[in-house]
């Protein structure tokens, strides 16, 4: 009975990230300010009050010299799930004593916010689809999920006129970064 309940939870999570997915390509999205470093402190403590955190080091790395982060124009509830996902990638892909450190910066016009960790890294062969719907890496495949979580982050950064990027060595880590273009301000 639980492995059946087990199995129709993962569908009902796996249809329901589908039908983000389908939504994001189609709907409007709200562009108002988004404080990032807001976003991402409260991130942060969502992270770090998950079992899976109690033994790792979560760090939360945002600018304040000279300067905090300038706003994103976007949808704050999209722009949370897109980083929600990676750091929820980061802590499954990691084991206790590793690292997961969130942090954002300002390029240009542009903030970048990364999602570090100290993981087993990712294959060189598995890093060209991980952004595809369903795709699974071979490391992946015994973990819990949809595969899907880093193609919603993809998109969402997309839709926000974002890119997301992915580093990885094995044996050393990960690095997935959202770039998103900072909130033009309209002034008098």
């Amino acid at each position: 009975v639980n492995a059946v309940r087990a199995q129709v939870d993962r569908v009902a999570r796996l249809s329901a990230d589908l039908r983000k997915l389908a939504d994001l390509e189609t709907q409007p999205i709200e562009q108002e300010p988004v404080q990032i470093d807001r976003l991402l402190a409260e991130l942060g403590q969502t992270a770090r009050a998950r079992s899976e955190a109690k033994d790792r080091a979560i760090r939360l790395v945002l600018p304040t010299a000279p300067w905090p982060l300038p706003p994103v124009a976007g949808d704050a509830d999209l722009l949370y799930l897109a980083m929600y996902n990676l750091i929820d990638n980061a802590l499954k892909f990691t084991d206790a004593g590793d690292t997961v450190e969130i942090r954002a910066s300002e390029d240009g016009a542009s903030v970048v916010i990364e999602v570090a960790d100290t993981g087993p890294g990712i294959a060189d062969e598995d890093l060209p689809h991980l952004g595809e719907e369903l795709f699974r890496g071979q490391a992946a495949r015994t973990v819990e999920g949809s595969g899907l979580g880093l193609a919603l982050a993809e998109a969402i950064a997309g839709r926000h006129g974002g890119s997301m990027a992915l580093r990885s060595r094995l044996g050393q880590g990960t690095v997935v970064s959202l770039r998103l273009p900072v909130a033009r301000v309209t002034g008098s």
